[in-house]
């Protein structure tokens, strides 16, 4: 089954940008053997990341990910199964966010913002909604 799986954790002080570049390059070469494919959203404090692919090959992965030192608190915020991938293309792609000017690099509502906000703090109210929000820093 293709599903979806979301997470948001918090960034180790001590991940340089340069692990951020070694996480991506990693992350392209295993994904390809196992057909993941996703987006990773990072700023100095957090990850948001979005994965997908075959429903058992997500799991094992994100539970190696739960493992890595380069971030702790990782929270799913969600799992779905899809019908297609949003990223078909994307074996891994990375993007750097400044939280504290989201607002300025989207177009997203107050409403979006907030929402943000709760999925950062690992509230989301769904799936699909986050879905929604991290599609908006890829279009």
């Amino acid at each position: 089954m293709l599903a979806q799986l979301f997470y948001v954790s918090k960034r180790s002080p001590k991940c340089s940008d340069e692990d951020i570049k070694k996480i991506l390059e990693v992350s392209v070469a295993n994904n390809a053997k196992k057909n993941i494919t996703g987006v990773l959203l990072y700023s100095k404090e957090k990850f948001l990341q979005c994965i997908e692919g075959e429903l058992n090959h997500l799991l094992a992965l994100y539970d190696k990910i739960k493992l890595d030192k380069r971030h702790s608190e990782a929270i799913m915020l969600g799992l779905i199964p899809v019908k297609e991938r949003n990223f078909p293309s994307w074996q891994m792609a990375g993007k750097s966010v400044d939280l504290n000017k989201v607002d300025f690099q989207l177009q997203m509502s107050a409403a979006e913002r907030e929402e943000f906000a709760d999925i950062l703090s690992g509230k989301a109210k769904s799936a699909e909604r986050v879905n929604k929000i991290i599609q908006l820093f890829f279009k």
